[in-house]
């Protein structure tokens, strides 16, 4: 498995592209895609990724504002957690408020299944229910390997609870009932910043101490 981490978009959201890397055929996905589109295109061309679809950690405008781009371009489809389908209804207002025009219609074409796995090539996707950031904030353990945790947990934080869809009470529980649970070696990729790892977080998060 190899994967790119593209800095996106005006709040520098993490856009992870993650595809089979031991074959010819170099399936692949994209999560959370909010921008340099050109830039994730030339490597999508260069590294002959063949795009299957495209994984929400949760549906905050800045993470799910290149969407459609995707959707249209590689014809494959969005698949998210249905109770975040609240927070695309609000994509204009979320965009107003932090400054810029967004019109689309971002809809979920493949809703997840928590514990469901998905396979694509010798790839492994476990979508985590972690609700907290947004009622249907999902994280994803790969290969049992990385966790792709988005809004939810950082490095030394953990996601904003004081904008639509959020609960510091869930988000707390999720991080400690779900994600630190894991091995403590799980590689941490959030949805912005730094990585880091379940070890570290479980011993110096100040938030989960």
């Amino acid at each position: 498995m190899k994967f790119y981490t593209i800095p996106a978009g005006p709040f520098e959201v993490n856009t992870y592209l993650v595809f089979n890397d031991k074959n010819d055929k170099k399936e692949g996905f994209i999560i959370d895609p909010g921008g340099q589109e050109k830039r994730i295109d030339k490597i999508i061309k260069d590294e002959n990724v063949d795009l299957k679809f495209i994984l929400n950690t949760h549906c905050h405008i800045d993470h799910v504002s290149m969407d459609n781009y995707f959707k249209g371009k590689y014809g494959i489809k969005i698949i998210a957690n249905k109770k975040d389908e609240i927070i695309l209804k609000n994509l204009k207002n979320q965009a107003e408020y932090l400054g810029y025009d967004f019109n689309e219609n971002v809809a979920i074409d493949e809703y997840l299944t928590e514990n469901n796995v998905i396979n694509i090539g010798d790839i492994n996707i476990l979508p985590i229910f972690t609700p907290g950031h947004s009622p249907g904030s999902t994280s994803f353990l790969v290969n049992e390997k990385y966790l792709f945790s988005g809004d939810t947990l950082f490095k030394s934080t953990i996601g904003r609870t004081d904008i639509l869809g959020g609960s510091f009470d869930e988000i707390i529980s999720s991080i400690k009932n779900k994600l630190l649970t894991l091995d403590g070696g799980i590689i941490v990729l959030p949805g912005h910043g730094e990585a880091t790892t379940i070890g570290e977080e479980r011993k110096y998060n100040a938030y989960l101490i």
